[in-house]
C-alpha cells in the first residue's frame, strides 16, 4: 500500500476535526469509546510524536462501547501479542483504556480477517464493517500507524 502525501488536505488543527461516528448497537447517550487517529508521520531524525501528531487527521473515527465490544474487539485482539508500531515495545493485549499504536502490517491482518467473514454477516452488521474497512483503508493511504485511544 502506498502512502500518499496530501499533507494540506487531511492534516489540520485538532480543533477543526470532524469526527466520523460509526454506530450500530451503541445508544446515543454512550460516553465510552475508541477513537481511531492516524499518525501524521515525520521524516525528522529522532522524531518523537506529540499528541498533535495523532490528533490532527481531518476525520478521526469514533466507535462506542457496545459496538466495539461486540464487533471490533474480536478482530483487534487477533493481532496480539504484537509490538508497538512506533517504538517496538511488546504489547500483550489491546488496551481499551489507553493508546494502542497499531501499524500497517497488523491493520492489513485485521482487514483481511474481516473481509474473509463479510459474506457470512447479516446485512446491517456487514454495512458497519464495510464502513469501518473503508475508513481504515482511506486512513492507511496517509500513514502507516493508526493510534487507537480508549477512554474506558
Amino acid at each position: 500500500m502506498n502512502i500518499v502525501d496530501h499533507s494540506k488536505s487531511v492534516w489540520q488543527d485538532p480543533k477543526k476535526q470532524q469526527e466520523k461516528v460509526l454506530r450500530l448497537y451503541s445508544p446515543a447517550s454512550e460516553k465510552i469509546m475508541l477513537t481511531f487517529n492516524p499518525l501524521r508521520m515525520s521524516h525528522e531524525p529522532d522524531w518523537n510524536p506529540r499528541w498533535e501528531d495523532w490528533s490532527c487527521y481531518y476525520n478521526p473515527l469514533v466507535v462506542y462501547r457496545q459496538d466495539y465490544d461486540k464487533l471490533l474487539l474480536p478482530y483487534l485482539k487477533q493481532i496480539y501479542p504484537t509490538k508497538d508500531a512506533f517504538d517496538g515495545t511488546p504489547e500483550v493485549c489491546f488496551d481499551v483504556c489507553f493508546d494502542n499504536w497499531i501499524g500497517i502490517a497488523d491493520w492489513n491482518k485485521i482487514i483481511a480477517a474481516v473481509e474473509n467473514d463479510l459474506d457470512t454477516m447479516e446485512p446491517e452488521i456487514k454495512s458497519f464493517y464495510e464502513a469501518w474497512l473503508a475508513w481504515l483503508k482511506e486512513a492507511l493511504c496517509y500513514t502507516t500507524i493508526i493510534v487507537v485511544e480508549g477512554n474506558q
